[in-house]
């Protein structure tokens, strides 16, 4: 059976929905994983920020006890599944979900949780360390290390082509994709796209609106009169409903505006090449 979102309803852990008996001591904590202002408190089931409570759903929680014990590496999707919803079937949606939940009850800090494309997910915490447990400063280097790891196979490794007029968007995309293991080409015109005699085809194109000579849209609709239809993700400084309106009616997998949200980005591209 598919449970969809059936975490939707739980109550959030909160200071008025759990609030902490009068008489804990520093023991009720013993258990706690601190991260950064955050301790995560698997006995009473709650997140404390600077000692407060914050919002929490259950399976969120749950997430994130997974992210936590994993120690910086990366937890592949279906872990992650066996761990939150053990003996049950639910769609991936419902992870994406959760994976929401999670940041956003972190704040400012959800940008912690990594999206590895086509891996899984992780969180990149340099001072993450269970209290009765010496400091584990290497944390942040092993993290970024698995991330940079060569795919071994690597004519299964996606391929994404960025077409982009403005270098320095050019570079911090190329850079955020590479530090993921993806492999990328980027272009500053479609005119460049075209004459560089690229061989692979993109498992995703990464498209700016506004661009010189033929524009995102036009290249769009040239795609799809010769019938190659890549999974194309939309990026715009300019974007306006009718441009976003005209892409996601000829077929764009996601239409993002500029700046562009880094993590926005990665589950963008993760869904259009797992599509």
């Amino acid at each position: 059976m598919q449970v969809q979102f059936d975490d939707a309803l739980d109550q959030p852990t909160s200071s008025d929905a759990y609030p902490p008996p009068r008489e804990a001591t520093r023991g009720s904590f013993d258990d706690a994983i601190r991260f950064g202002r955050f301790r995560a408190v698997p006995h009473s089931r709650q997140l404390l920020l600077d000692g407060r409570p914050q919002e929490i759903g259950g399976r969120a929680f749950d997430l994130l006890m997974v992210l936590l014990k994993s120690k910086g590496r990366i937890v592949s999707k279906n872990e992650i599944l066996n761990e939150v919803w053990p003996s049950m079937v639910v769609e991936e949606c419902n992870l994406r979900f959760q994976v929401k939940s999670l940041r956003r009850a972190l704040g400012s800090q959800g940008n912690l949780i990594k999206t590895i494309v086509r891996r899984g997910y992780m969180l990149i915490r340099d001072d993450m360390v269970c209290e009765n447990e010496p400091r584990f400063d290497a944390m942040r280097s092993k993290a970024f290390s698995e991330i940079a790891t060569s795919v071994a196979n690597k004519a299964a490794t996606p391929h994404i082509a960025l077409i982009e007029d403005d270098e320095s968007v050019r570079r911090s995309i190329s850079a955020l994709l590479r530090s993921v293991g993806l492999d990328i080409a980027a272009f500053e015109s479609v005119k460049e796209y075209q004459e560089s005699g690229h061989a692979d085809q993109p498992d995703c194109l990464i498209l700016d609106v506004c661009l010189p000579g033929r524009s995102g849209l036009d290249f769009q609709a040239d795609l799809l009169k010769t019938g190659m239809r890549y999974p194309i993700i939309f990026i715009s400084g300019h974007a306006d409903i009718q441009m976003s309106v005209r892409a996601m009616k000829a077929g764009a997998f996601e239409f993002l505006t500029k700046p562009v949200r880094h993590q926005d980005l990665l589950t963008a591209v993760d869904m259009a090449i797992n599509a």
